[in-house]
């Protein structure tokens, strides 16, 4: 009878961690839960023929042992014992393999976002970048700074990590921000520069790590480095940062990148990204939470120091911001008012809308029509068993939507593939599609009323007279002062729990909304700003038919109880 294989200390380390942020056992924020449920259900997927990868701990492990050999100069002579969320972290980027070739690494590209002090540098960076550079002969790896002092400062760190060791200082050399071989025939090079210290056109980096992103003054460093290990098979590129008091930029686009794909609204599957964070609506004075944002918190980070602080900003409110953005992981400090958290959107996602049910139910929509080049559409909302239904009808053109695709780096192409959003041929919008598919819906469903922006509408609106004079047609002013208690309304149905909306697209829209209340706290869905190619049009359509059914005076049709009924009789 064969033996069975023991786990190794890893696996059993990686094993405990996902089964404790699953219990709760360990406090984990929103998109650390949905790092741990990618990875599980990619282990599920693995066993799939059309599944490109598979995890292989036997590698994981070796980076893991490797790490766990050094010793850090702030550790004082100690070797590192790596904390559970780093052993998460390396065994994805090490672990994960393409089936077809087990020496090629699945995740190109990592973002790793957590607050300061919590071991980054010495339990990921440090490893990482070094295991990198000595396990690939005659390569090119680089550690990139956002200051020169910073970049200095980690070049001594590692190099303080290879003198320390008597096996790396026996055949390295450690001098001019560089790290070599001192066999010349191993022509491998570590080097250290900052963000704009270097032109990094010409690098062929097989790993590189930017860290502190948030602090890059541009995305060109990034992307020169990427574009460098396009003929790497093999190649890794990492981000490591804390959030930033400024709510823009490079790396804050990396963080709505990572939140996307761990929404599962792009797929990237040579991407990794993990965030620890409080949550949307946590009370950040609350030790409770602290360890969303802080998973080293009680091993490298005691409470007391995150109290210390906190007493500390309060009494310089200057320093709030940024205590904010670097100890809880709140992008912008908290100066911007984003709408909603993902999981007050997603309390009803696993809700089944009922069209069947739906067809003879009073049904409310409306129309949003943009530029002849963007996404326009409709909306429709039923009220029904207490809830409120809502179903999405978006358009695009065809000639865009791979520019589209590369632009916003959202899903368009595969919510077209599932029927999501439409295409209509040609390079514009032709509204004439639109009034064929809402009149095909009226003939479905029991369309009652529909609300509409007057913008752009006008031939469009005509033609549903002309076709339904049925259909109550209801103008929605799009100003502040009308729309805001229709918006708040609508938003009160959200968080009460009432509204079924689990299209991609919706919740996509969702993360895009800002609000932003006047003196007399009116407020409207707003995308970031007029530039931001962030749509946020099924939720302005969602308000919308929230609207039409207030002003039509519709009552959401409540469940039969029928075990009352038969005691009444």
């Amino acid at each position: 009878m064969a033996k069975a294989k023991t786990k190794s200390k890893y696996a059993e380390m990686l094993a405990k961690y996902v089964s404790d942020v699953n219990t709760g056992k360990i406090v984990a924020g929103l998109y650390t839960k949905k790092a741990v449920k990618r990875y599980q259900s990619d282990l599920k997927r693995a066993k799939d023929a059309d599944f490109l990868f598979s995890y292989h701990q036997e590698e994981a492990d070796a980076l893991c042992h490797f790490a766990e050999a050094l010793k850090p100069g702030d550790l004082n002579g100690k070797t590192i014992n790596l904390l559970p969320w780093q052993v998460f972290v390396l065994c994805n980027l090490e672990g994960w393999r393409h089936k077809s070739d087990r020496n090629r690494k699945r995740f190109r590209h990592a973002y790793i976002e957590l607050a300061r002090k919590q071991g980054k540098t010495t339990g990921i960076l440090e490893p990482l970048t070094l295991y990198n550079f000595l396990k690939y002969p005659a390569s090119e790896s680089y550690l990139v700074s956002s200051r020169d002092d910073l970049a200095d400062k980690t070049f001594k760190e590692i190099a303080d990590i290879i003198h320390s060791d008597k096996q790396l200082d026996a055949v390295l050399d450690c001098k001019s921000l560089a790290i070599t071989f001192k066999d010349l025939k191993e022509k491998s090079r570590l080097g250290f520069f900052c963000d704009g210290g270097k032109d990094a056109d010409g690098f062929r980096p097989r790993f590189f790590c930017c860290d502190e992103f948030h602090a890059f003054a541009s995305d060109k460093m990034y992307t020169s480095m990427d574009y460098g290990m396009r003929s790497k098979t093999d190649a890794q590129g990492v981000i490591i940062t804390t959030a930033d008091v400024i709510a823009d930029g490079p790396c804050y686009e990396q963080n709505l990148k990572t939140k996307r794909i761990l929404n599962e609204l792009q797929t990237q599957d040579d991407f990794f990204g993990v965030i620890y964070a409080i949550d949307e609506g946590d009370n950040w004075k609350n030790q409770k939470v602290w360890q969303k944002a802080n998973p080293s918190l009680f091993d490298i980070v005691d409470p007391s120091v995150i109290q210390a602080d906190i007493e500390d900003a309060e009494l310089t409110p200057h320093k709030i911001p940024e205590l904010k953005a670097k100890t809880f992981g709140i992008w912008g400090g908290g100066g911007e008012k984003s709408w909603l958290p993902v999981e007050v959107w997603q309390k009803n996602k696993d809700v089944i809308t009922p069209y069947d049910e739906l067809k003879d139910i009073p049904c409310y929509a409306a129309i949003d029509l943009s530029k002849v080049d963007d996404l326009s559409g409709f909306s429709l909302l039923w009220p029904y068993q207490a809830k409120e239904f809502y179903k999405h009808c978006f358009y695009i053109p065809e000639k865009t939507l791979a520019e589209r695709y590369r632009k916003e780096n959202v899903n368009f192409m595969d919510w077209v593939e599932k029927g999501i959003i439409k295409t209509i041929p040609g390079a514009v919008i032709d509204y004439d599609f639109i009034l064929h598919d809402f009149l095909e819906a009226a003939e479905q469903f029991k369309i009652v009323a529909s609300g509409y922006d007057v913008w752009q509408a006008k031939d469009l609106i005509n033609g549903i007279e002309d076709a339904r004079p049925d259909i109550q047609l209801i103008e929605i002013e799009q100003s502040l002062k009308k729309l805001s208690p229709i918006f708040k309304d609508y938003e009160k149905a959200v968080r009460d729990g009432r509204v079924v909306d689990n299209s991609p697209l919706s919740l996509w829209a969702m993360q895009n909304v800002e609000v932003k209340p006047d003196p007399n706290n009116n407020y409207k869905p707003m995308k970031r700003s007029k530039a931001s190619n962030q749509h946020i049009d099924p939720i302005v359509t969602a308000t919308m038919c929230h609207g039409v059914m207030q002003i039509v005076g519709a009552d959401i049709v409540q469940p039969i109880d029928f075990e009352r009924l038969l005691a009444i009789l």
